[in-house]
């Protein structure tokens, strides 16, 4: 009996054990995407308070990005980043060819601020279709590798953007970092999107109400 008991304890603890480890190794090899933001943006040729003389066919920008992985670095390949313009709420024009910010090394749970600049060709003045809006979409493409222990992970490619509209100062209408995420190159208006499984109760509402009435 007292065999039993023994042989039931080290099969306890061998599962526990391997549970444990197993467990190690799966918060050890899972790794938190990294988030890429638009921090800041400067059109020197959309600032309407310098002369109107003056040419400048440069844009200015700043990357942010964050790591948020607590015990894993980042190893960024060359960062793509491409910056339009849109000419009506669903069609763009390349404003320049795609500008790269150079590879670097991100420590865990980091915070990098990268500036980088691109020079432009065309005019910029607002579109007939924007209501005399100016909206950049600002895309980019790049490959990265996480530190784990000593050793790094395969490549894993990421890209991403957003839309960004720029006021009379020829810098964000907001403020705040701009995600540059999974949204679409499309400008839509400001009113609520009515969403799809909502619009499945209607039907059920109005009945109700209909039936409440009577």
């Amino acid at each position: 009996m007292a065999e039993q008991h023994s042989c039931c304890s080290c099969c306890f603890s061998f599962i526990i054990t391997m549970g444990l480890t197993a467990l190690f190794f799966w918060l050890s090899l899972r790794v938190d995407q990294p988030k890429f933001y638009l921090e800041s943006i400067y059109v020197p040729a959309l600032n309407r308070s310098l002369p109107s003389t003056t040419k400048n066919d440069t844009v200015l920008f700043k990357m942010k990005f964050t790591n948020p992985n607590k015990d894993k670095g980042i190893k960024y390949d060359a960062v793509r980043v491409n910056i339009s313009v849109f000419l009506s709420q669903n069609t763009t024009r390349l404003l320049s060819n795609s500008t790269a910010v150079a590879p670097f090394y991100q420590g865990r749970q980091k915070k990098a601020h990268k500036p980088s600049s691109a020079s432009f060709v065309g005019n910029l003045t607002p579109a007939a279709g924007m209501d005399g809006k100016v909206y950049f979409r600002v895309d980019f493409a790049t490959a990265v590798k996480y530190k784990i222990l000593f050793w790094y992970t395969k490549r894993h490619g990421m890209w991403g953007g957003a839309n960004v509209e720029i006021n009379n100062g020829g810098v964000k209408v907001y403020p705040k970092p701009v995600r540059l995420g999974n949204e679409p190159p499309r400008i839509v208006n400001g009113a609520p999107v009515f969403r799809g499984g909502y619009r499945a109760l209607l039907p059920l509402f109005l009945a109700a109400w209909i039936m409440r009435t009577r």
